[in-house]
């Protein structure tokens, strides 16, 4: 550095002299400058040069920060937009949990009235028995695990409660089908089942041992007699198919209707028949009209209930 500045001194050290030569005719003028004065000049000339160059690159990063801190603010007004509009739909998915989860407990609710009824009946025992009463478990929904950052957008969040409510609705979906599908087979065997008065009428002679006024001994009543005019019509007490439809010996003209699930029941003493064998026949439909046929004292209706062939007292299924 010093051989240098030596050197500008050797050519430079007495200064510079500038010609003013003008374009017309005229004196030719000169102006000797100092080597310092030069010096200052140049210096004076690169500073400004420095500082307009600086001035230019700050002007240009200016407007780029400008222009990034407007895409910023337009990347913020449309995400607290998409705030704004989440927030109804997040706290939409918690009230839609809630909301299943009081469904979850009143379907439990039903199945137990349903339970208690099917006790209660003593008759009406399904397969699609569930046992025991349950405390079921709400539907919760499971919060978003946070980054390391603590980060947890309400975006993720929502996405998050959706796909598991999306969970919880396949859930009660099946558990729904499979109890319209138990209602559905209960309700069938109620159908089947031996539930309404054959005829509008009172019992006159009860189910078990009794003294039979004509054969004037002891012996097992295996039904009811319902006290009935000549001619009242008979109604089947449950849907079923007409097993037998003819004359029975004591019993006269006798009607019997296989319901299905072990469940018989027999129409004696009658007039008249109006089924067949073979033929089905519906819940409170007329199957025959009431009569004094077979070994009988008078017109009355005998009415019996056979469960696997069994006969079992009527009373419990003429309580209604």
């Amino acid at each position: 550095m010093h051989k240098i500045i030596k050197y500008i001194k050797q050519k430079c050290g007495k200064g510079f002299t500038f010609l003013v030569v003008p374009n017309s005719t005229g004196a030719v003028r000169s102006c000797a400058i100092p080597f310092s004065a030069a010096l200052l000049i140049f210096g004076i000339i690169v500073f400004n040069i420095y500082i307009f160059v600086g001035y230019t690159t700050q002007l240009v990063k200016i407007h780029q920060y400008r222009h990034e801190i407007s895409v910023k603010n337009k990347q913020i007004s449309k995400l607290e937009k998409e705030q704004r509009e989440i927030q109804p739909t997040l706290k939409r998915s918690y009230q839609i949990a809630a909301e299943l989860s009081r469904l979850k407990i009143e379907r439990e609710k039903l199945l137990s009235s349903w339970r208690a009824i099917q006790q209660k009946s003593g008759r009406t025992n399904t397969t699609t028995s569930r046992g025991v009463v349950l405390r079921p478990r709400p539907y919760t929904i499971t919060p978003v695990e946070q980054s390391p950052s603590g980060i947890k957008t309400e975006l993720i969040e929502l996405q998050n409660n959706l796909k598991q409510l999306d969970e919880f609705i396949k859930i009660e979906q099946e558990l729904q089908r499979e109890l319209l599908s138990d209602f559905i087979a209960y309700e069938t065997k109620l159908d089947h089942t031996p539930s309404i008065w054959p005829v509008s009428s009172f019992i006159i002679s009860g189910f078990g041992t009794r003294f039979h006024p004509v054969y004037h001994r002891y012996i097992n009543h295996t039904g009811v007699d319902l006290n009935a005019r000549y001619g009242t019509a008979v109604k089947a007490a449950a849907d079923g198919v007409v097993e037998f439809s003819g004359y029975q010996s004591g019993y006269g003209y006798t009607v019997i209707v296989n319901h299905g699930y072990g469940y018989k029941t027999l129409y004696a003493h009658n007039s008249k028949l109006l089924v067949t064998k073979g033929q089905k026949v519906t819940k409170g439909q007329k199957i025959c009209l009431s009569g004094n046929s077979g070994v009988s004292t008078g017109p009355h209706l005998h009415y019996e209930v056979r469960i696997n062939n069994v006969p079992v007292n009527p009373v419990m299924f003429l309580k209604n």
